[in-house]
């Protein structure tokens, strides 16, 4: 019976040992259900992302746009600070109180970046 049990023990630390890592920051976005779903390229795309994905910019000038509002209260520009997903497309943001607009890169954008950046 103790050597069922450890047997037992053993092959569940083992089993917890090879689940699928990533960073904990990206729990602040994705419960750790949707991480555990996603394979370790699109893992490692958001990984990334963390530090990659957030730019500021200026609003091209005599354009108009209708952009939802985002108050950056705090100097970190990650994703994941900020509460948001990495999306199929860009996503654009007016920052509060600037003629500045927030964008956060698509995970194609961020998948052809890191591609680069490995080759």
């Amino acid at each position: 019976m103790t050597r069922i049990i450890i047997l037992f023990a053993f092959v569940s630390i083992s089993l917890l040992s090879t689940a699928q890592k990533h960073n904990t920051d990206l729990l602040k976005s994705y419960s750790a259900n949707e991480l555990a779903a996603f394979d370790t390229g699109t893992i490692e795309i958001l990984e990334y992302g963390i530090t990659n994905a957030v730019y500021i910019t200026t609003i091209p000038s005599g354009k108009e746009l209708n952009l939802p509002e985002i108050n950056l209260t705090s100097n970190s520009l990650k994703f994941t600070d900020l509460g948001l997903k990495i999306l199929n497309q860009n996503q654009y943001f007016k920052v509060h109180g600037v003629e500045n607009m927030m964008v956060v890169k698509s995970l194609y954008v961020l998948k052809n970046e890191l591609e680069n950046k490995n080759n």
